[in-house]
């Protein structure tokens, strides 16, 4: 199944290069929502290529970090893109700027605007409590570590794929609702999740 969801993760930057090459021309510097949806589409691509590089190495758990940071991207790319765009956008924007990691990973706060867009699910909860899978996971990756080892050895390979796979499913949708027609596939990403 992980060739599967590689593959799937890749058709996902496929379809956002794609897209960014028909709207690129049209595109002006000083549009909030354009810069908004650029800036999280290329950080949401760059995380899922590092997702999906550590997964297939056997490094499902140490990319629980960066999945936890794929899923704040996504979520915040479908809310700027359901209503409101420019408001959301410069929040969004701003947001960015601040330079602490509980200021840009506020769990509540996605959690609350995921659940606003209807899209709040039991895979995007294991994202938000997978902190301990990766603080105690892979103990027994030394000599004599299973001695430590936690009985749950943490998230699987394909556990992060899916997630993965899903996210950008929406960053996808989100991108496809600011630009119609530019960007599908999302539900056919879903399906294949």
């Amino acid at each position: 199944m992980s060739k599967e969801l590689v593959a799937l993760v890749g058709s996902a930057k496929a379809r956002i290069d794609t897209g960014f090459s028909q709207v690129g021309r049209g595109l002006k510097a000083d549009d909030a929502v354009a810069k908004a949806l650029m800036v999280l589409a290329a950080r949401a691509v760059a995380k899922a290529n590092a997702l999906a590089l550590l997964a297939e190495h056997s490094h499902a758990n140490e990319a629980l970090p960066i999945l936890r940071s794929l899923l704040e991207s996504v979520v915040q790319m479908r809310w700027v893109s359901a209503k409101d765009s420019a408001r959301r956008a410069a929040d969004v924007l701003a947001e960015r700027e601040k330079a602490s990691w509980q200021e840009i990973w506020d769990d509540e706060r996605v959690k609350v605007r995921a659940q606003e867009l209807g899209f709040w699910d039991e895979r995007l909860s294991r994202v938000l409590s997978s902190c301990r899978e990766h603080l105690h996971a892979n103990a027994a990756g030394l000599p004599w570590g299973h001695l430590y080892a936690e009985k749950d050895g943490g998230v699987s390979r394909d556990e992060v794929l899916r997630a993965t796979a899903a996210l950008m499913a929406h960053a996808v949708k989100a991108l496809d609702e600011t630009w119609p027609g530019k960007f599908p596939g999302a539900e056919e990403m879903w399906r294949r999740v």
